[in-house]
């Protein structure tokens, strides 16, 4: 029993009985692959054998589209073989032969022969018909050869006052630009459409092989997955039971997954008979996202006409789901034929597609794209591709395709071949914008395939410095790449930059190593001695240099500060971006006392950072003025800084947030605020440079202090102080665990041991130079030794620091000073701790001078003014005396000269005259 179909069953009852009547009658039953058609077709046929008709029957296959006259031979030639049919008849049947000609008849005499068939046609069905009621029952009018389409024309035209029943099936999409089929289904007389099963009726058909238990899901499923076609429905039910897929667990996800399958082999059956939509499947699977009209049709070899006829076929043949769009339902279509698809016709047809789309001028990445997809690469042009692909994707910011297009291509390069060596570095570099940790592998494996000695050295000087830093085999082909280019010929400019290149790259490898560390003094007058211009090359070296030079602390600070100027008058600011300047100078700057250099550059690298939208610059430069605050001792100000470096780096990787660590940590240790160090530290990740490392090792000890524990602090400063040593990084602006060593052996009694340790940090200041050090290191000494010589000592910290250097030093030597007076009832002990004090404070809630509002002229900060600087210079240029302004500032009148004079030296003018107009106050004087 057909579900559904009483409506299509009424119409067919209603031509048989007007064939019968003598009527002639044409039944088209439309529809869809899959949804009945055929059923309805030996439905006519049944009712109509049932009613006394004679029924003949065929159709039209894939295979016999070409054999003329294929569908009326299986027709007529039943009736040749019976023998009670009338004499004349059997005489008559002689025209239609299997020895016809083609299609197309050439000639008159092949005219007149298919005219005669014709005629004899209608003679034979008009004499049959006379006796009884004659149904012809033609199945895929699209699949019917065009002899025997024209001959059902020929009788579809001679229908009327036959008793005379001719149906066709017409399915969707198949024949639709056939004229004589759109002839054929335009003449008809009773139409009916087969359509997909409601739910109901799904759910009935479903029940007929599960039983009426089946779950509602479960019916649901198989019409999602069929359509609610039924001859779908019918092979997804029974292959359903065969898996054991219903009652009782009644697995619907795996029917869902079997509908899928099922759907496949359906439009692999279709492309089995329909080859024009099998090559325009084929050519539009292979451009994939290429796939214009134009295009398809020269791949596939296909007209226009042929390709439009393959898209109704595909849309009605093998319909879309009820999620699925237009571009969804041909990209499905795609896939099933790409899986179906042998490895060599894939590679083949791909291979096509690249040079079509080569031929036509499409881009690199265009042109590549199908050669992902080719199961090997022979042919150079195809590599070339590729890498032009590669840095096509590079350029449009899409380093992971450019990966892909790269490995692809390196999959079938020869191993020892140059190409290779190009190939690896090429991905070297592209994985460098991934900060993918194995591109230092490519470049070492790329640089020991390069024949060249020069080139080698081009690839291995071209590798990033942090890359180098942290594979050990990266830095070990540096040192050997070094060693066998050796010192260049005189005159020879690019050997002479490839070689600063490499040095620069070893000692930034070796900046733990000592003997590195050591030699960085010599090294940088050497350069100074035999200066080669301000090139990229010489200004990496001089930043390490100067970065080991500071750190080795045995060099005179002003030497190095100089240096450290110098490198930043000849670094464009932009290059603070991906350069080593922003790494490595301003912790130089912070520990020669001379901020202010950097002033000017920063703000400009930070406009660079900010046009950019580069979070992590914009981090590491807020870190950056937070250390430059933090060395003029406005501790309060850096640690908004750090806070606001810290949340930019927020989401980024370690290596962004390591200058905002350091700049805090630094701050946790001045102040000694053990929340911001147990922040810090919780959650700590393992520390991968040795200034995380004494930072870590400064701020636990600084924990186990303020809990009371000094054996344990003691014993982290220590460990600290030894992995520093033996790096040779004993720049006292560093050294904070030799000073708490010291405090902890005075607070424990072992002043031999406060006074050897605090003796070494002394020496190590005095070879140093720079004030902030120097009054620390002094500091130290005289509040571990008692005595006028204890405070001569502290009068000398404040000296050094009076009118340069750290504020909040001088604020802690006055306050130390203060304090030690009051013990011996010393009138000048309240003055200055008071005044120590009330400047540790100002500094304390100091806002930073990137906060709005900032009252700081923006002359004395490009000069590099201090705070206290300013304000003397601000006061002076109103046209206050000297003793006017300390008695305002409650300081002394040497350190309003101190100021004043480093003031003069800073703008670059010889008296007080000029400091309005410096200032920016001359119009408001």
């Amino acid at each position: 029993m057909l579900l559904e179909r009483e409506q299509e069953l009424a119409v067919l009852d209603e031509a048989v009985a007007h064939a019968r009547a003598g009527t002639g009658v044409l039944v088209v039953v439309e529809g869809g692959s899959g949804t009945g058609t055929t059923a309805l077709l030996n439905r006519l046929a049944e009712r109509a054998t049932a009613a006394g008709a004679l029924v003949l029957r065929s159709g039209g296959t894939p295979a016999e589209r070409t054999v003329p006259f294929g569908v009326l031979r299986r027709l007529v030639l039943p009736l040749v073989a019976e023998r009670d049919l009338p004499a004349p008849l059997l005489t008559a049947a002689a025209p239609i032969a299997p020895a016809m000609g083609p299609s197309a008849p050439d000639g008159e005499a092949d005219a007149a022969v298919h005219a005669d068939t014709l005629h004899w046609l209608h003679i034979l069905f008009a004499g049959l018909s006379a006796e009884r009621t004659v149904v012809l029952a033609v199945d895929d009018l699209g699949w019917v050869d065009d002899d025997s389409l024209g001959a059902l024309a020929h009788l579809v035209a001679r229908l009327d006052g036959l008793r005379m029943l001719l149906a066709v099936v017409r399915k969707d999409g198949l024949g639709t630009r056939d004229p004589l089929v759109g002839e054929i289904s335009a003449a008809a007389t009773h139409r009916v459409r087969a359509r997909g099963l409601t739910r109901r009726g799904t759910a009935a058909l479903v029940a007929r092989h599960f039983g009426a238990g089946c779950p509602e899901d479960f019916g649901r499923t198989c019409h999602d997955v069929t359509g609610g076609r039924p001859k779908d429905l019918r092979v997804l039910c029974d292959r359903a039971r065969l898996r054991r897929l219903g009652a009782p667990h009644w697995h619907t996800q795996r029917l869902r997954a079997l509908g899928e399958s099922l759907r496949r082999e359906r439009l692999l059956s279709l492309l089995r008979r329909e080859p024009v939509l099998d090559a325009y499947l084929k050519a539009t699977a292979v451009l994939a996202d290429h796939a214009t009209d134009d295009l398809v049709a020269q791949l596939s070899g296909l007209t226009r006409q042929q390709c439009g006829y393959a898209r109704e076929v595909l849309t009605h043949a093998w319909p879309s789901t009820a999620d699925q769009g237009e571009a969804a339902h041909a990209r499905a279509a795609c896939a099933v034929v790409l899986r179906a698809m042998g490895d060599e016709e894939s590679s083949r047809r791909h291979r096509q597609a690249s040079a079509l789309l080569d031929a036509c001028g499409a881009g690199p990445e265009e042109v590549a794209a199908p050669l992902l997809h080719v199961d090997r690469l022979g042919d150079p042009w195809e590599i070339h591709q590729l890498r032009a692909a590669a840095a096509a994707a590079r350029r449009r910011g899409a380093p992971e395709t450019a990966v892909r297009y790269l490995g692809r291509a390196l999959v079938d390069v020869a191993a020892t071949s140059h190409v290779r060596a190009e190939l690896l570095y090429e991905l070297g570099v592209t994985e460098l914008d991934l900060r993918s940790p194995v591109a230092g592998r490519h470049f070492v494996q790329a640089a020991r395939l390069m024949p060249r000695l020069r080139r080698r050295a081009e690839v291995v000087s071209s590798t990033p410095l942090d890359i180098v830093r942290s594979d050990p085999e990266v830095a070990a082909l540096v040192r050997e790449t070094a060693a066998g280019l050796g010192t260049p010929r005189e005159g020879d400019r690019q050997g002479g930059y490839l070689a600063m290149r490499l040095e620069a790259r070893a000692r930034y490898a070796g900046l733990e190593d000592p003997g590195l560390v050591t030699s960085a003094a010599r090294r940088l007058l050497d350069l100074d001695e035999q200066r080669h211009g301000a090139s990229g090359a010489e200004r990496e070296l001089r930043t390490v240099l100067v970065f080991s030079a500071a750190m080795g602390g045995q060099s005179d600070h002003r030497t190095v500060a100089r240096m450290a100027r110098q490198v930043l008058e000849e670094e464009p600011a932009h290059t603070a971006l991906s350069g080593l300047a922003l790494e490595l100078l301003p912790p130089v700057l912070y520990c020669t006392d001379s901020p202010h250099v950097a002033a000017s550059w920063l703000d400009a690298a930070r406009l660079h950072a900010a046009q950019e939208g580069n979070r992590a610059t914009l981090a590491r430069i807020e870190a950056v003025h937070g250390l430059a605050l933090l060395a003029r001792g406005e501790v309060g100000a850096a640690r908004e800084c750090g806070m606001r470096s810290l949340a930019l780096a927020e989401g980024g990787t370690y290596r962004d947030r390591v200058h905002a660590t350091l700049v805090l940590g630094q701050v946790a240790l001045e102040l000694g605020d053990a929340e911001l160090g147990a922040r810090l530290l919780d959650p700590a990740e393992p520390p991968a440079d040795l200034r995380m490392v004494a930072m870590f090792g400064a701020l636990y000890g600084m924990l186990a202090e303020h809990r009371g524990n000094l054996p344990q602090a003691l014993a982290h400063y220590l460990d600290c102080g030894r992995v520093l040593e033996r790096a040779g990084w004993v720049n006292p602006a560093f050294a904070h665990w030799q000073i708490r060593v010291a405090l902890i052996h005075h607070r424990a009694g072992r002043t031999a041991e406060a006074l050897a340790a605090a003796r070494t940090h002394h020496e190590r200041a005095l070879d140093w130079g720079a004030p902030t050090m120097l009054s620390r290191a002094l500091r130290l000494l005289g509040s571990i030794t008692e005595g006028a010589a204890g405070i001569e000592l502290l009068r000398q910290a404040v000296d050094t620091v009076e009118t340069e250097g750290s504020r909040l030093e001088l604020a802690r030597a006055l306050t130390e000073l203060g304090r030690r007076l009051q013990r011996q009832s010393a009138p000048q002990g309240d003055r200055l701790f008071r005044r120590g004090r009330g400047l540790a404070d100002e500094l304390l809630n100091a806002p930073s001078d990137a906060e709005p509002g900032s009252v700081r002229p923006a002359q004395a900060l490009a000069a590099g003014l201090t705070p206290a600087e300013t304000r003397v210079a601000e006061r002076a240029a109103r046209g206050l005396s000297n003793r006017e302004i300390a008695k305002e500032l409650d300081t002394s009148l040497r350190a309003v000269e101190r100021h004043l004079t480093s003031s003069y030296r800073k703008f670059c003018i010889t008296g007080r005259e000029q400091l309005a107009h410096a200032m920016g106050m001359d119009e408001t004087r």
